[in-house]
C-alpha cells in the first residue's frame, strides 16, 4: 500500500497551494507510513492542503497534523 501512496506524494510541487510550502518528506516505521513537514501562511490554508491535496490521494486512510513552533535549529549551531 506505501508504494501507491509514496509516487502521488513525490510528485507535490514546493509550493502545493498558494500560502503552503513544502518543507520536508519522510518515509516512516510502525504506526505512520509518511510524513510531511510544511508551512503554511494561515490555519486555513495548512486546513486545505490536508483536507484538498494528502487526503485525495489514493490509499491515505488517515492524517494526523501535528502544529509546531521551532525553538532550535542545530543544524546551524557550532
Amino acid at each position: 500500500m506505501a508504494a501507491k501512496i509514496y509516487e502521488p506524494l513525490m510528485e507535490f510541487s514546493q509550493q502545493p497551494i498558494e500560502g503552503v510550502k513544502l518543507e520536508e518528506a519522510y518515509q516512516m516505521f510502525g504506526e505512520w507510513d509518511f510524513a510531511i513537514l510544511f508551512q503554511a501562511n494561515t490555519n486555513a490554508n495548512a486546513l486545505h492542503f490536508v483536507s484538498d491535496k494528502i487526503r485525495l490521494v489514493e490509499g491515505v486512510l488517515e492524517t494526523f497534523t501535528i502544529p509546531m513552533s521551532p525553538i532550535k535549529d542545530y543544524r546551524n549551531c557550532p
